[in-house]
């Protein structure tokens, strides 16, 4: 999980920082959760690398946003209807998550795709640091 979510953000922001910096613009952004501000029973390690993306968002924005013309976004969905979300859940909270969630609505991909598209086509002129987007049946 820290592999993926931290080291894999690390990995693609050396990516394409260089460029960048080159030429004095750029938009950085991050799928961050909102576990990143809240954890939930079960999901500690999962929050603990979405506080970290969340904590790179800012202190990029600080480092390249002003003195760089790079903007940064941090895109923090709620629950999201995919595939992976079947595949990893396990242990002692299964039972309870899926009760939760029974005939509850969840974000679809294409709302995820939607916020992101939102963030970039903002004006040159400011940054939508964050977007929390979380399902209407979402209570966290």
């Amino acid at each position: 999980m820290v592999d993926v979510n931290v080291n894999g953000v690390l990995h693609g922001i050396g990516a394409v920082l260089p460029t960048m910096l080159g030429q004095g613009s750029g938009h950085i952004v991050m799928i961050g959760s909102i576990a990143g501000r809240r954890p939930f029973p079960g999901g500690t390690v999962y929050a603990a690398t979405k506080f970290a993306v969340r904590a790179l968002s800012w202190g990029l924005h600080l480092e390249l946003g002003a003195a760089h013309g790079i903007r940064v976004t941090d895109i923090q969905p709620g629950q999201v209807a995919t595939e992976l979300y079947e595949g990893v859940r396990q242990g002692p909270y299964k039972d309870a998550w899926d009760k939760a969630w029974e005939g509850k609505r969840r974000l679809k991909p294409q709302d995820v795709a939607d916020t992101v598209l939102f963030a970039v086509t903002s004006p040159e002129h400011m940054v939508v640091s964050e977007l929390l987007v979380r399902p209407l049946d979402q209570a966290n």
